[in-house]
């Protein structure tokens, strides 16, 4: 955690004794925050949320934005899609011209040009029609019975056919050139030597990344996070890249509706600086049942070709799944190095980046000020959130991660607590008195509506899970701190049983904050 306030020997010390445990349970009850209510209302919004059906879907789903609207939550908030370009109502609701997409052409395309494609994998539509993504083939679309087996290439794309930067070899990692790269190619159109792939991105569906939203659905969406310009406290996301500050600003771009497709099938695909075809067709799952790639071998020098394996046998009418974040420190027990090169994306910036809610397990940071106005002290809060059946609630609650040198440095404090706790009241009464708004409602499309409320939900979920899981009546400085808690566990004798009624709650205190959804 950063604490700039007080140095980590002193913090010590005084946890032990518990002077900073005194000082911050007095600063709580000055700012009028009730513990017992808040760990009342957290129980109650995991249990909602963790009653809510899970339909077994991906997450990053590459499909049709009107099935993404109208596809069930699994009680994280899985949501489906990637980026696009505009943010306007008719964007969002056109016509997805590539429905029908079989990936064919691209399939020859990269197999006459010295790459491969297995021969049992296909790009196309769910069997229920819901989303696209990369399959294995069955026996009656043409595939073999042992479908793809342990080990095996699923795709080896050749450098010629990756459309990346001219400086990829002194600048591996995110970069403009590698966006205006993209958009010289998306101008060439039929003319590009990687026609095949352009024209699949070019017709992706638009409206799908939160930053292209329109005005109304943002609003919506920075009144849950709490957002305020230029400042970064509240809820959002700590590695947000916008079209107008990134592209306009940083990259010095221009502004037309073809550059805005262009930055953002950059900027909601998974490589840094590579756009790799039928490699970026597949979908994001971090679910061990689940995820069935190998780390891909990414070129370490131009010249190299990108190849992604199988790490089990994935069998016929499966779906082929990669992860933006599988080196994420939480759940994968990876070293550094092995993971430097690999993207580090937490719950918050995939839903940013991508505009997805991911499905357990999760990773969270919070940035937060545990100080005050006047004398400001800023925390970083890092979480994993996982589901775990064997367990009696469901769901487990890790701080810190696996570069942490002291676990128990990461269990949130008092300050840490009084943050979330009010944040998620916050929320509770946002959803009581806004979510059924019509006039709200109708003021953005559908998608980015059932978008910004599944992504409230799944920020319910995690504040409640680590606010339990945190002895939110006994925080940092107890005897009974855990480096892994069960959020279920009983960890006061105060905690209220009596149920939560979501469908009540105080109106905003300030009617004009309303009006302005």
């Amino acid at each position: 955690m950063i604490r700039q306030r007080i140095g980590p020997l002193l913090l010590v010390v005084l946890y032990a004794s518990g002077v900073v445990a005194s000082w911050e349970e007095k600063r709580s009850r000055r700012d009028g925050f009730d513990k017992v209510a808040v760990a009342r209302i957290a129980r109650a919004t995991l249990e909602r949320a963790l009653a809510l059906p899970d339909d077994g879907a991906g997450a990053d789903v590459d499909g049709v934005p009107a099935a993404a609207a109208e596809a069930p939550d699994d009680g994280a908030g899985i949501g489906r899609g990637e980026g696009g370009d505009s943010g306007s109502a008719a964007a969002v609701e056109e016509e997805d011209v590539n429905i029908s997409y079989d990936g064919s052409d691209l399939v020859a395309w990269i197999n006459d040009n010295g790459g491969l494609v297995h021969k049992n994998a296909r790009i196309g539509l769910d069997p229920a029609g819901r989303y696209r993504g990369v399959f294995v083939k069955t026996a009656e679309e043409g595939g073999t019975e042992e479908g793809i087996e342990e080990g095996e290439i699923i795709v080896r794309v050749p450098w010629d056919l990756i459309i990346k930067p001219k400086n990829y070899h002194v600048d591996r990692w995110w970069n403009c050139e590698a966006i205006h790269e993209l958009y010289r190619q998306f101008i060439l159109g039929d003319e590009s030597k990687y026609a095949p792939y352009v024209n699949y991105l070019k017709n992706q569906p638009r409206g799908r990344i939160p930053d292209e939203w329109t005005d109304a659905g943002k609003r919506l969406l920075h009144t849950i996070l709490d957002w305020r310009e230029n400042d970064d406290v509240g809820l959002q996301p700590l590695s947000e890249k916008s079209y107008e500050e990134t592209w306009i600003g940083e990259c010095m771009g221009e502004d037309t509706p073809l550059a805005r497709a262009a930055f953002y099938q950059f900027t909601s695909r998974d490589e840094d600086t590579l756009m790799v075809p039928f490699f970026d067709m597949s979908n994001h799952s971090n679910d061990p049942e689940k995820l069935n790639t190998a780390y891909p071998q990414r070129p370490k020098r131009p010249g190299q070709p990108f190849v992604l394996r199988s790490m089990r046998d994935i069998r016929p009418g499966e779906q082929v799944y990669i992860s933006y974040n599988r080196c994420h420190r939480c759940w994968f027990d990876e070293s550094y190095e092995d993971c430097k090169l690999y993207s580090n994306y937490e719950t918050n910036d995939v839903f940013q980046s991508f505009g997805f809610v991911e499905e357990f397990p999760q990773t969270w940071k919070f940035k937060m000020n545990v100080g005050d106005e006047e004398h400001p002290s800023w925390d970083l809060l890092k979480f994993c959130l996982t589901r775990d059946d064997s367990s009696s609630s469901g769901l487990v609650v890790r701080f810190g991660d696996n570069y942490t040198p002291d676990p128990e440095s990461e269990v949130p404090t008092m300050g840490n607590v009084v943050y979330m706790g009010k944040q998620l009241m916050r929320l509770v009464e946002l959803e009581a008195t806004v979510k059924n708004d019509g006039k709200v409602m109708e003021a953005m499309p559908k998608y980015e509506w059932e978008m910004a409320w599944t992504y409230h939900q799944a920020l319910m979920t995690s504040i409640s899970a680590a606010l339990l899981a945190s002895d939110i009546v006994n925080p940092a400085g107890s005897d009974d701190d855990s480096e892994e808690k069960d959020y279920s566990e009983d960890n006061s004798e105060d905690w209220d049983e009596q149920d939560i009624d979501y469908d009540s709650g105080d109106e905003l205190d300030d009617e004009d904050e309303r009006d302005e959804l």
